[in-house]
């Protein structure tokens, strides 16, 4: 037989149940606690103990004191492989924004970035993905990307010296160049290894981004080499796991009718 329910986690099944059939959608406010206290005749850090199980599955939000809701759960799609070809990039004169901006306004959404330009010691394992010796410096472009107001992610690209100096890589705010810094800068890319990987938020992002202590973090690698065969580019993206909807698309070659 299934072990016995306790209290708070009847409380949350039952919660969840009319969460999935729809009674409450996206959006709705929940039951106060103290009303589902009366309700199943138990203690109020009862209730609260069930609605943390909600938040840690990601179905509910809290908002101002205890105050319930459900999720709105509309993740945001990114297509990093389109970024790197530039037939299928979105950046054109036209647009007025950037391949990722671009993207953003083509799903209805209104994209904002802030963009600080600094010369610093990579993080060691940019280092060794650049191939930089212990302590040289690099140039770091560093993203804030906010979707309607708000941040939603995190994107850190990382130039070697003699790549970013004197070309508009080291220009600071949101530059908008059709083709991309990279391509503008002299310096296309040939080839491309990702990482991506899944994580909990760092105690820094959960406050930056006003995230949970228990969220998942999506975070996305990407090195770029040139012609020569030599790495140009580290770029790291990290981002709420519900925020975001990594797509990519292949095409087989060798598939004819």
């Amino acid at each position: 037989m299934p072990p016995q329910q306790s209290v708070q986690e009847q409380i949350a099944a039952d919660l969840r149940h009319k969460i999935m059939a729809g009674e409450y959608e996206p959006g709705d406010k929940l039951p106060s606690e103290s009303r589902l206290t009366s309700q199943y005749g138990t203690a109020r850090n009862t209730v609260r103990a069930a609605y943390l199980l909600l938040l840690q599955e990601g179905l509910v939000e809290s908002r101002q004191g205890h105050s319930y809701s459900v999720r709105v759960y509309q993740p945001l799609d990114w297509w990093p492989g389109t970024f790197e070809h530039q037939a299928s990039r979105r950046d054109t004169v036209e647009a007025g924004a950037d391949a990722w901006a671009a993207d953003v306004k083509a799903q209805g959404h209104e994209p904002r970035q802030e963009v600080d330009v600094s010369i610093v010691v990579p993080p060691p394992r940019v280092a060794a993905e650049l191939k930089t010796p212990d302590g040289e410096l690099v140039v770091v472009r560093r993203r804030r990307r906010f979707v309607d107001g708000a941040l939603v992610q995190l994107a850190d690209s990382y130039y070697p010296l003699e790549v970013a100096n004197g070309t508009p890589i080291m220009t600071p705010g949101d530059v908008v160049i059709p083709g991309g810094l990279m391509a503008a800068a002299g310096h296309r890319q040939r080839r491309y290894v990702d990482d991506i990987i899944s994580r909990m938020a760092t105690r820094a992002e959960q406050v930056l981004m006003g995230l949970g202590a228990v969220t998942p973090m999506i975070e996305h690698l990407r090195v770029g080499y040139n012609v020569a065969n030599q790495p140009v580019r580290v770029i790291i993206t990290t981002a709420p796991g519900d925020k975001l909807r990594i797509r990519q698309e292949f095409t087989d070659p060798d598939v004819t009718e």
